[in-house]
């Protein structure tokens, strides 16, 4: 095997994945809704309901990924067939026909759930791939380190890109109007769709033949019954999500996704309200987020080599915690640099930047944790069941992250956030309350996420005992 065509591989499905999340994540809802004209509140319900069959989907596809035997492996026919859906359906996505507010709704549900089933089909099998390419304690880390980094980087590559090109303000044009323009939002989807293309394709075709053949034992082979091959489904699945270091991977990651959703709902009231940033300064912030990508990239081999990876996640969790909410505190302590200076500006791209490089590095360590835990449940049950594992996780975060961005609604609803205000007619005591509700729940949601990694008990050296008895078998 070839680690360099690995290595590309895993970054080009990480950058496919971030080129999709930030266009679902920063730009569809504005898009159906200030472009196109359809009611914000049913292109919220058509996201909604997305995510759910999304949910629902990754258990399903990854139990599937284990038990599927091809000439192709258990994971490739699926990292095949959803190359070009995936691609054509983004692209359309965007370039949308002339519809009325039920049709616009009707088009933008159906091609947001095939989808988001569509990128299941890559993602579930692509991540159940890592422990079968790679059996190394830290070369999981790595890989892993590839797709999170490659991920956030092309996403917020993207995301300046549309600010600074496709919908920047023409000559001439009000202030405000170019993010109107619908041409942009199509032409420069059209050129992430070839790049996902691209990508995919690199991903797949990198990794084909690369992982080493495993034995599929009796207890996953299809039976002859559909009631008996559930039946058997659900039995392995209640087994193996009891395991004591899944579940403490699980519930973190349950807090860890709460957080994210929190911090990505409210991220830009506290930029415009609570930090009184403007539009520019808030460009400036996503660029220095793509160096921030690069430095986590290139910090976490140095920060978890020779380490236990327990160890790492939960000290990575406190920073997390410091960086995010210590400025918060200060500044409503007033021993932070005040508002509308150059010096908070600056202070904060800072914090910003250790954040960001934070949060990345503990969703690729987390990850490989969970590439060791598909090996230790192996080694108890003789099954490897990598896609079950994983997609479940991946069921958690999404449910999770769905939940934390809901938190964060109900948080401005609850201090009475007014609608269509600006930072400086916003009255200093909601601003002080957003301030300290932002600040202790995330906090306290980064506190239950290292709470649970306690439970996580595999360590170096028994990893490694792991893989010398799955070797002898």
């Amino acid at each position: 095997m070839s680690p360099r065509l690995i290595t590309i591989s895993f970054a080009s499905s990480g950058i496919a994945q971030g080129l999709i999340a930030n266009g679902l994540s920063y730009f569809l809802l504005i898009y159906y809704s200030q472009v196109l004209g359809l009611d914000p509140a049913l292109a919220g319900l058509a996201m909604m309901i997305a995510m759910v069959f999304d949910a629902i989907s990754d258990p399903l596809i990854g139990a599937w990924s284990d038990r599927v035997r091809s000439r192709w492996g258990r994971r490739h026919p699926f990292l095949f067939a959803s190359i070009l859906p995936i691609s054509v359906i983004y692209f359309f996505l965007w370039d949308t026909p002339e519809l009325s507010q039920s049709g616009l709704f009707i088009y933008m549900l159906s091609l947001t759930v095939m989808l988001r089933l569509s990128l299941t089909l890559h993602v579930v099998p692509y991540t159940a791939l890592l422990p079968e390419i790679t059996s190394d304690y830290e070369d999981r880390t790595r890989l892993m380190n590839l797709v999170t980094t490659g991920s956030y980087f092309s996403g917020t590559a993207l995301a300046l890109l549309m600010y600074a090109y496709w919908l920047v303000d023409a000559p001439g044009e009000e202030p405000g109007s170019g993010i109107l323009r619908q041409s942009g939002y199509i032409d420069a989807n059209f050129v992430a769709a070839c790049i996902i293309f691209l990508c995919l394709s690199i991903s797949a075709f990198g990794t084909f033949k690369r992982a080493p053949p495993r034995a599929i034992d009796d207890s996953l082979k299809p039976t002859r019954s559909i009631t008996g091959e559930i039946k058997i489904l659900f039995s392995q699945a209640k087994e193996t999500v009891s395991d004591r270091s899944f579940v403490g991977m699980a519930l973190s990651g349950l807090a860890g996704a709460m957080a994210m959703g929190t911090y990505a709902s409210l991220w830009a009231y506290m930029q415009t309200y609570f930090w009184g940033f403007r539009a520019e300064e808030m460009s400036v912030m996503l660029a220095s987020f793509l160096v921030a990508a690069v430095l986590a990239f290139v910090s976490i081999p140095l920060v978890s080599r020779g380490r236990e990876k327990k160890l790492v996640m939960i000290w990575l969790s406190i920073g997390l915690i410091v960086v995010s909410t210590a400025p918060v505190i200060l500044s409503l302590n007033e021993c932070f640099p005040s508002k509308g200076s150059s010096k908070l500006f600056y202070t904060m791209i800072g914090f910003g930047m250790a954040e960001a490089m934070l949060a990345i590095m503990t969703v690729a360590t987390s990850g490989s944790m969970i590439a060791d835990i598909v090996d230790a449940r192996a080694v108890e049950t003789d099954r490897h069941e990598a896609g079950l594992l994983l997609s479940v996780l991946s069921f958690i975060g999404k449910v999770s992250g769905g939940a934390g961005v809901w938190t964060g609604g109900f948080l401005l609803a609850y201090i009475n956030f007014p609608a269509e205000t600006t930072a400086a007619d916003l009255p200093e005591q909601v601003v002080t309350q957003l301030g300290w509700l932002y600040a202790i729940v995330l906090g306290a949601f980064r506190l239950m996420s290292i709470w649970a990694m306690l439970f996580y008990r595999l360590t170096r050296a028994q990893h490694a005992k792991n893989l010398d008895i799955l070797v002898a078998k």
